[in-house]
């Protein structure tokens, strides 16, 4: 796999972005109909969003398609500056990212697996917000590297989740802005909430560190508005000092991730079973 990403880069940065697609497109329609395993996953976890079993089906090919749009552009990260941010990108409720961090308690970020996550921090950070993500490490080393390396690239300061408590604290205590993936857990025990009707567990660790820090959590989200285009939004923070429990405030940001999630399921990256 390393050596796909690395081929994958090199594509990406060789290609204009409108031929990367169209290649990437091509691939992962490729992979749609022969992973049969993938396939299903992902029409499983589209299954309370979609009741269609056809439309889910559609819309699972899109998941494929869109992922790898995605990868081009995290491929693309030498490529992106201002301009880029300025031709590509629409921001939506910055004042609100600002007004959190004014409060000099640090700022919880929390998004899920959908449009463009990676590219979410690289942007934010392109903007003078300095970004710090916490990330699940890969278990191959130069895998690992290759990705932190990409975020570099765009000044994401990446927290492993191995270290994640320690440095948490000490950088929300500087006031500055952490960002999770709050829709999967991938170790450690979850908080059950209901989403889509349906049961399924979310992390623990942005409710955690809110109500140990007292910083806002701010809803962010990354969504391709077309092919080419993006929506950067910030929705407004959750003032967590009126809950009393981790558990209400996961359910509190849960619903903002039910809604982003819903209204885009096609960009919903998930290729692991997420109902319990």
């Amino acid at each position: 796999m390393y050596y796909f990403y690395i081929a994958g880069r090199a594509l990406a940065l060789f290609f204009p972005r409108k031929l990367a697609y169209s290649l990437a497109g091509l691939l992962a329609t490729c992979q749609f109909f022969l992973s049969k395993k993938d396939r299903d996953v992902v029409i499983g976890n589209l299954s309370p969003i979609i009741k269609n079993r056809r439309q889910r089906e559609i819309c699972a090919r899109k998941v494929f398609v869109n992922f790898a749009y995605y990868l081009v552009d995290f491929f693309r990260y030498d490529k992106l500056n201002t301009a880029f941010i300025k031709k590509y990108v629409r921001i939506s409720g910055i004042n609100n990212l600002e007004e959190a961090l004014l409060a000099k308690k640090g700022a919880i970020a929390v998004t899920a697996h959908l449009g463009n996550y990676e590219l979410a921090g690289a942007v934010t950070s392109l903007t003078g917000h300095r970004v710090n993500a916490v990330a699940l490490s890969h278990k191959n080393k130069r895998i690992n590297n290759f990705f932190n390396e990409q975020r570099s690239v765009a000044g994401v300061n990446v927290v492993s989740a191995s270290v994640a408590i320690k440095k948490c604290f000490s950088l929300l205590k500087k006031g500055e802005l952490v960002a999770f993936l709050g829709d999967r857990i991938f170790s450690g025990s979850g908080i059950a909430v209901d989403m889509f009707s349906r049961k399924t567990l979310l992390p623990r660790g942005p409710a955690f560190f809110a109500l140990k820090t007292g910083a806002a959590i701010m809803p962010a989200f990354f969504v391709r508005e077309n092919k080419y285009f993006y929506h950067l939004v910030f929705e407004k923070p959750i003032d967590t000092k009126t809950f009393n429990t981790e558990e209400a405030v996961v359910k509190e940001y849960s619903a903002v991730l039910e809604k982003y999630i819903g209204k885009h399921p096609e960009q919903w990256y998930l290729f692991t079973p997420y109902w319990l």
